[in-house]
């Protein structure tokens, strides 16, 4: 979620929304969830969490969490934004070296992903 913090609001935003990560962390299912700050649009933040799976999200959207969320929109400037992706594959900085020119032959890149077995490419 993104989401405009007022000067004046902002402290009042960053504890509501930073309320929510102790509890959102040791969630079944939570791999991470954090608040950043933009650092070139100082009034924008981001609430970032992953989870494992949608059904281990939607499971974590209890009352308490959504009135945190609410209020923290209250607090807002702006409507937020908020984004849910589904990643289906995730790749490492080796992802890097099939971008990049290989002199003399082919190079062998492990490529990692979450819940799959690893794969190894020829470049």
């Amino acid at each position: 979620m993104q989401i405009i913090a007022p000067d004046e609001k902002r402290t009042a935003l960053m504890r509501t929304l930073g309320s929510m990560l102790g509890p959102t962390r040791v969630a079944p299912g939570c791999l991470d969830a954090r608040l950043y700050s933009d650092l070139d649009k100082r009034k924008t933040l981001f609430l970032v969490e992953e989870w494992e799976s949608r059904e281990q999200f939607d499971r974590s959207l209890n009352m308490a969490k959504l009135s945190a969320i609410v209020a923290a929109i209250e607090l807002s400037s702006e409507a937020p934004v908020v984004r849910v992706d589904a990643v289906e594959r995730e790749e490492g900085v080796d992802a890097l070296a099939l971008h990049r020119s290989v002199a003399g032959g082919l190079q062998t890149v492990l490529i990692e992903t979450r819940g799959s077995t690893d794969t190894k490419r020829e470049i």
